[in-house]
């Protein structure tokens, strides 16, 4: 306690909060103008299904269908040339930054990145909305950051608060919001991130229930469960499911592999998918953009089965199923179900791979809650008695989500705090403990850990690794060496050894080129040999001692000196391999990691 008041500050405490209360309240208003922009723009290109439902000419409704996301391929790809090569900042974009302790988000990259993810999901690309708004709230954070003094310490903090207001006002779920900002980005509770994070998100959830009056995202009618083995069958929906998010993320990754091989300029990727995504939504127009209203009726199932039309105004393949008999219902019901899962997730891969900007969240709720639904509904067929089909769509989508971002504790608390349903809590707790355990082992932590891997980046040993390869030996570097020429006798480079106590020397030519090593035990060997006391020292050079550059990572130079036995390594230029530029004693290669590693823990639970 004594140490913690020691380093308390009560002006850093209220910067840090004010930050907090600041970054959520500008993070909650921006999210609020992004998806009433978005949704505009859905009503007037007939995007939403009740929009299109209300369409006053049947006869524009195909062409809007197609040409809207034909044309928002065509303004993305103008933004991704005025990217210049850079390509716009997502999730595993601000994962790293949070990892690294780097808050920089430049302000160009920020701004053409929301531009971006706007236009693709409001002219109607498969892609998701939820991830675009947790990457706005970090570059709201971001920026808010740099008018403080101490940015550098409060920048990831203020990252992650606008992380969890995106998130806590998209789903009007701050607890939520919260825990995804420690799981996801943070990955670490320190209460030195946790109190302002938790500030953040509360506030933009008053603003969003008192100022904005947003409802619920997902209301689900009441559930609960009808028979004692379907414990069982919950856990089932969490193995499948994991096999499911595996096969959504696969065609993620397949898709963007492929689209980089295609021998076309970037502008043009995105019309054509476009085109694509077009001409197949006019025969299944509900894998047409985020699929909000398609998640919603798939997780009220009970009442579309009972007829109840107000879950699927607008979404004409759905409404062919209600006018069946109770088989035909299942039978019908089954193939959508199957060709909006496998379609939603062929279609947002394909989209993001040729260009379109958004995320793989909100497809991740569509995907999952259709193959809960679906799940339940071929279970039903095989046992005994009815079952609530909303279960298992929330079950499945709560498997697959968590699997794709990573989030298990977040998505059972979203499911939680979105249904106030405590049995349905414990369902979807099995199914994402299951989902998660199989996809962590067959495919990875989570879809931006594995992006990020393709990059060099590998989280999964947790963040210490990935700073150790970004922080350089260069400041531990000593300049304090005996540098030798190869023409000097071996009994001067012996004296001057001796005379500056060190028992390596170093050979360099007139131009500091690097020749080799020679150390004091060669040079006393030689003078006790009579007939070679002149011997120059180029001719015993070791050339076959590690060398390691200015610009070395802390993590390689740790691993090459792993089996290195002597005092000192010599340090060459990274431009030009063959100039020495200093040494650095094996003690300094572990100092530096002690230190980074300090800097870590003190970057994450170190004073207020």
């Amino acid at each position: 306690m004594t140490g913690w008041l020691k380093n308390y500050s009560p002006q850093r405490f209220l910067i840090s909060f004010a930050l907090a209360a600041f970054v959520g309240l500008m993070a909650s208003v921006a999210s609020e103008v992004f998806v009433l922009g978005i949704a505009w723009i859905n009503e007037v290109l007939f995007v939403a299904p009740h929009a299109r439902e209300f369409a006053d000419s049947a006869v524009l409704l195909p062409w809007f269908t197609v040409l809207a996301p034909v044309v928002g391929g065509l303004i993305v790809g103008g933004l991704l040339l005025l990217l210049r090569g850079n390509r716009p900042h997502g999730i595993p974009d601000v994962i790293f930054l949070s990892q690294t302790g780097d808050s920089h988000i430049p302000v160009r990259t920020g701004l053409l990145t929301t531009f971006t993810n706007f236009t693709s999901i409001g002219f109607g690309a498969s892609v998701g909305m939820y991830g675009p708004l947790a990457s706005l709230g970090a570059f709201v954070g971001s920026l808010l950051a740099k008018v403080t003094a101490d940015h550098r310490r409060l920048g990831v903090i203020a990252v992650a608060c606008g992380v969890s207001s995106a998130i806590s006002t998209a789903f009007n779920a701050p607890i939520a919001g919260v825990i995804f900002a420690h799981e996801v980005i943070l990955r670490h509770y320190s209460i030195r991130a946790f109190a302002p994070v938790t500030i953040s998100a509360y506030v933009s959830q008053v603003m969003a229930t008192e100022v904005f009056n947003r409802p619920r995202l997902l209301e689900v009618g009441e559930v609960s469960i009808q028979h004692a083995y379907e414990y069982c069958a919950f856990l089932f929906v969490g193995v499948v499911g994991a096999a499911v998010a595996i096969f959504y993320m696969r065609s993620v990754l397949m898709s963007e592999k492929l689209a980089g091989k295609l021998k076309l300029p970037i502008w043009i990727k995105p019309p054509l998918a476009g085109l694509v995504l077009g001409l197949i939504c006019l025969g299944v127009p509900e894998l047409l953009g985020v699929g909000l209203d398609t998640t919603k009726a798939t997780l009220n199932i009970e009442q579309v089965r009972a007829g109840n039309l107000d879950y699927i105004t607008g979404m004409t393949t759905m409404e062919s199923v209600i006018d069946a008999n109770a088989k035909e219902f299942v039978l019908k019901a089954i193939f959508l179900l199957v060709v909006l899962c496998i379609g939603k997730s062929l279609m947002t891969g394909f989209c993001l791979g040729m260009g379109f900007c958004g995320g793989v969240f909100s497809p991740a709720l569509f995907i999952g809650a259709t193959f809960g639904a679906l799940f339940g509904l071929a279970l039903e067929t095989l046992v005994p008695g009815s079952l609530n089909l909303s279960f298992y769509a929330i079950c499945g989508m709560g498997a697959v989500t968590s699997a794709v971002i990573g989030a298990p504790i977040s998505t059972i608390l979203v499911v939680f705090e979105l249904t106030e349903n405590y049995d349905l809590a414990k369902a979807v707790l099995i199914s994402v403990v299951f989902s998660n355990i199989i996809c962590s082992r067959l495919f990875g932590r989570s879809l931006f850990d594995v992006q990020l891997l393709a990059h060099g980046f590998d989280f999964s040993l947790g963040k210490d690794k990935v700073v150790l390869q970004q922080k350089t030996i260069r400041d531990y570097v000593t300049h304090e060496f005996v540098k030798v020429s190869p023409e000097t006798p071996c009994n001067q480079a012996l004296d001057r050894l001796l005379a500056a106590d060190q028992t390596e020397g170093y050979i360099v030519s007139e131009t500091d080129t690097y020749l080799g090593q020679i150390t004091v035990n060669e040079l006393l060997q030689i003078q006790r040999n009579p007939t070679k006391p002149d011997h120059a020292v180029g001719d015993l050079a070791q050339h076959e001692q590690i060398t390691l550059t200015d610009m070395t990572s802390i993590f390689s130079a740790m691993k090459k000196v792993e089996d290195f036995v002597g005092e000192s390594v010599p340090v060459v230029s990274a431009k030009d391999h063959l100039k020495l530029v200093g040494v650095i004693p094996e003690g300094n290669i572990f100092k530096a990691y002690s230190d980074a590693i300090s800097e870590i823990r003190q970057e994450e639970y170190g004073d207020s």
